[in-house]
């Protein structure tokens, strides 16, 4: 496993070191990190758009493409996520290593990256205001699309009714209803606020010779700093004193139903947490699940079940898509699954392909490309620093005793059903 070397550039400023000797590229990853706030995600939004079609240096998508090429392919991925209740906008770059061509591919890469962030198109005081609309208009059309997928939709409604006046209800593309009143010069502004304020990660994995790569980042990766925003840790145990029931009707033939529950599990209690994600995989990870094959197979009743566990915010989210009539049936044989884990019904062999399957998923994950920085990043973001091996062995460790305790203050919050 490869050693992280961190380096602090500048305020509110981080440079990770990656040496991974297992690919021919290099992998350059660069985070802007805020707590999501619902008055600044569709600015980001349109920010993370609007940065990547055009600057100073290439003011089209057309040079930019050209550039690209130039370096021999590079592919570039611009976008933005939500990590619990925190805000990223997301810079990545694969390029090959300069030991296979005969030339300073990565040298050449920092300055076209720094350009596209550091330098962007500015005209009259505003940002790219040519490609504003159009780029309104993308992210419209962005947004209206989640209602498209109806497993999604459905997952996102039940988060949006369950956490109300929480951020974490907050949609990271953004609202429609923001974007009639945003000026290029306004959006000029907001980027100058947030590149000066936003805490900046930028992870470089792939073989290089560090103490060169280091001070290439060290010259060019230069920003202005303000005063870096404060990221808060997210509220993540409620007591549920009444359960919201909210069913919604769009004329759908397989109905949607998603139950919420708050684990109040704190992901820094590693051993609670870790027989927490077991409990998980145990309850709807796969086709060794007991949603899987409890309810799926042995009784028919749904098409699909599976369950997701929200790391930072503290909730797990069963999804399953039913038949319209199933509704009651289907509630009372998710419900009854939640209760043998609570209880301790679970089997040796359901632990042991909970625990193979949340431990080869890793393993693959981290083999990938740009599996390690992620992961790493991950730890990072979380203010935690485990290693894989640890990680792993926190999982080895957990038995059913672990399960149980982990499990035992889940409480369901929210059940949405969309039919």
């Amino acid at each position: 496993m490869t050693k992280i070397n961190l380096i602090n550039l500048d305020k509110g400023v981080m440079l990770g070191l990656i040496k991974n000797k297992k690919f021919k590229s290099n992998l350059i990853s660069i985070y802007f990190e805020r707590n999501i706030k619902k008055e600044e995600a569709t600015k980001i939004s349109l920010l993370s758009n609007l940065l990547s079609i055009g600057s100073e240096k290439y003011p089209s998508m057309k040079d930019i493409s050209i550039k690209l090429d130039d370096l021999y392919g590079m592919t570039m991925n611009v976008g933005v996520s939500k990590h619990g209740e925190k805000s990223l906008m997301y810079f990545k770059f694969l390029s090959i290593a300069d030991k296979y061509v005969d030339s300073n591919v990565f040298e050449d890469s920092i300055d076209f990256i720094y350009d596209l962030i550091g330098n962007p198109l500015i005209v009259d005081n505003g940002l790219n205001p040519k490609k504003l609309d159009l780029e309104k208009e993308n992210l419209k059309v962005e947004i209206e699309s989640l209602i498209n997928d109806k497993r999604s939709y459905a997952n996102i409604q039940c988060v949006n009714n369950m956490c109300e006046n929480e951020n974490y209800s907050v949609n990271h593309l953004g609202y429609i209803e923001d974007l009639e009143y945003i000026s290029s010069e306004e959006m000029y502004e907001f980027y100058l606020e947030f590149i000066k304020t936003s805490k900046i990660f930028i992870f470089i994995e792939g073989d290089f010779d560090s103490n060169r790569v280091e001070q290439i980042c060290k010259d060019r990766f230069v920003f202005q700093r303000g005063n870096i925003v404060e990221i808060k840790r997210e509220e993540y145990k409620k007591e549920i004193e009444k359960i919201k029931y909210i069913k919604e009707d769009m004329g759908n033939i397989q109905g949607k139903l998603v139950i919420g529950y708050r684990n109040n599990v704190a992901y820094e209690d590693y051993c609670r947490y870790y027989s927490l994600l077991v409990a998980n995989s145990i309850l709807g990870g796969g086709p060794h699940s007991k949603l899987f094959n409890n309810v799926r197979e042995k009784e028919s009743m749904c098409y699909y079940a599976s369950t997701s566990l929200e790391k930072c915010k503290g909730i797990l989210l069963i999804n399953s898509g039913i038949e319209i009539d199933s509704y009651d049936r289907a509630l009372e044989l998710i419900r009854k699954e939640v209760d043998d884990l609570k209880t301790g019904n679970i089997s040796e062999i359901e632990i042991d392909n909970a625990k193979s399957s949340i431990i080869n998923a890793l393993k693959s994950s981290y083999d990938s490309v740009s599996g390690e920085s992620e992961f790493v990043f991950n730890q990072y973001i979380s203010g935690t620093n485990l290693s894989l091996d640890e990680i792993l062995g926190f999982i080895e460790s957990v038995d059913k005793e672990s399960i149980v305790d982990s499990v035992k203050k889940l409480e369901e919050d929210t059940v949405y059903f969309l039919k």
